[in-house]
């Protein structure tokens, strides 16, 4: 199966049915029906806040979530009003207790990126000059898979880079209503091309400028960050990955300056389609992929997953 045939069914899965089913068979059924509604809730707000909008786009985001919370508001009144009480199974109810339960962790844990003051997090100028951009992934991974998959990616552990990766941050660029499914090619996404500025100041530690940029979802990527500069400052590393092949304005042993012009974003190494990853790394050695990740933030806020930034001139 093609990857982009594999992501559409996971947007699917993942993003479209489950809240329609939980209201469907809620409407159906009388038995048990108040925590279940509670459950839909829960796992509507849950896809607002850790979905992956970036495909689906905005407005539809807004009709969706709207749209549903009209339902489950039409469900709780029917049951409120014409609920014929049939009586509850104890053993239902104990398992959908359960579930919220566990729902309900996620749901928090989630918040937790969003508003925690992260120790030593680090602010940044963002990489970006003009235009609406949005984290695809990002806040504190070890905390919250949904909100950023790099901690507990199975390929990121295996290669032992997973906590260099723990406040791991992903960047695209949303043109319109954000609506981007899937494009063919690496022109058709907003970000590809986009000037790069450096979000910090310090010594390029490192430059790879020549590595082929990938077709959107063609699956069977190398395993490394593409086309990248790291930037030190003093034990800190700023990896900025990805990057378009040969747009890279600078050499080792540079010096750069906060927002300054050193890239431009693209899709080399191990990514399916054009985004910006950065990452921001404490290491008492060279060997930074081995350090600790720390937290990045702008205008004293963390970069978490789904945060839309505008960024004027």
């Amino acid at each position: 199966m093609k990857e982009r045939t594999q992501i559409s069914l996971k947007l699917i899965l993942s993003h479209l049915i489950p809240v329609p089913l939980l209201i469907l068979i809620s409407l159906i059924t009388d038995r048990d029906s108040f925590l279940l509604i509670t459950i839909t809730q829960t796992v509507l707000l849950i896809t607002f806040f850790s979905g992956y909008w970036e495909f689906l786009g905005f407005r539809f985001k807004r009709i969706y979530l709207l749209s549903s919370e009209v339902f489950i508001f039409i469900d709780l009144i029917l049951k409120l009003f014409f609920l014929n009480r049939t009586g509850n199974n104890i053993y239902l109810v104990v398992i959908m207790a359960i579930v919220q339960t566990w729902l309900l962790f996620l749901l928090v844990k989630i918040i937790i990126v969003i508003f925690r003051a992260e120790k030593g997090a680090i602010e940044i100028v963002f990489p970006f000059k003009q235009g609406v951009f949005l984290i695809t992934d990002g806040g504190n991974s070890r905390i919250s898979r949904l909100m950023n998959y790099h901690y507990y990616s199975s390929v990121h552990k295996k290669k032992r880079t997973n906590l260099s990766m723990s406040f791991a941050t992903d960047i695209v660029k949303i043109r319109n209503s954000g609506s981007n499914y899937l494009p063919p090619g690496n022109e058709d996404y907003p970000i590809f091309g986009e000037k790069v500025f450096s979000p910090l100041s310090g010594i390029v530690f490192r430059v790879e400028n020549g590595i082929e940029d990938n077709v959107p979802f063609s699956g069977h990527y190398p395993y490394n960050t593409g086309n990248t500069i790291v930037i030190r400052q003093g034990d800190n590393y700023l990896l900025l990955g990805h990057l378009k092949k040969g747009s890279i304005g600078a050499k080792a042993g540079d010096i750069v300056n906060a927002d300054d012009l050193i890239a431009e974003a693209g899709n080399s190494g191990y990514t399916e389609r054009p985004h910006l990853h950065m990452q921001l790394i404490n290491s008492s050695t060279e060997n930074f992929w081995t350090g600790t990740g720390i937290s990045i933030e702008f205008k004293g806020k963390n970069l978490y997953k789904n945060r839309l930034i505008k960024i004027k001139l």
